[in-house]
């Protein structure tokens, strides 16, 4: 009986150290590729892919690494220039990107391409409400 005992013991002290993975099935993403300053391109609507001219040749997209952003857009597609500028706090979870727009709300963002020069993302949910297909545009974006 002792020497059952004894087996149940070691057993029972084995699996009080051994553990299983973490429940917290949390994807790790790396940040510092969409950190950075990245100015507006392109945009692409239902397949034609329209550059950008005159004034939006200057609109750009901040993201800071603390988590911070901003972007800056004219108001007016010719000269002279007049622009406006937002700030956002974001969050990066796999292909998605999350801004909070001060005064505007919350944009979700699918991001297509992302790498040391380009970003392409499309703006796939708004305020809650999901963009329709048919509505959603790919900016694109040069560092």
């Amino acid at each position: 009986m002792k020497k059952y005992l004894v087996h149940i013991l070691v057993l029972v002290i084995f699996f009080s150290f051994t553990s299983c993975g973490s429940d917290d099935d949390v994807q790790t993403v790396n940040q510092d590729d969409i950190v950075g300053i990245w100015t507006l391109k392109s945009v692409e609507n239902q397949g034609v892919d329209v550059p950008t001219m005159n004034c939006q040749t200057e609109q750009t997209i901040t993201f800071n690494s603390d988590l911070t952003g901003g972007e800056r857009f004219p108001e007016n597609q010719m000269a002279p220039c007049d622009f406006s500028t937002t700030s956002f706090t974001w969050v990066r979870n796999g292909d998605l990107i999350t801004q909070s727009v001060t005064g505007e709300g919350t944009f979700v963002n699918e991001v297509i391409v992302v790498n040391s020069t380009q970003l392409q993302a499309v703006v796939i949910e708004r305020n809650g409400t999901a963009v329709p297909q048919n509505q959603q545009e790919i900016y694109k974006y040069e560092k």
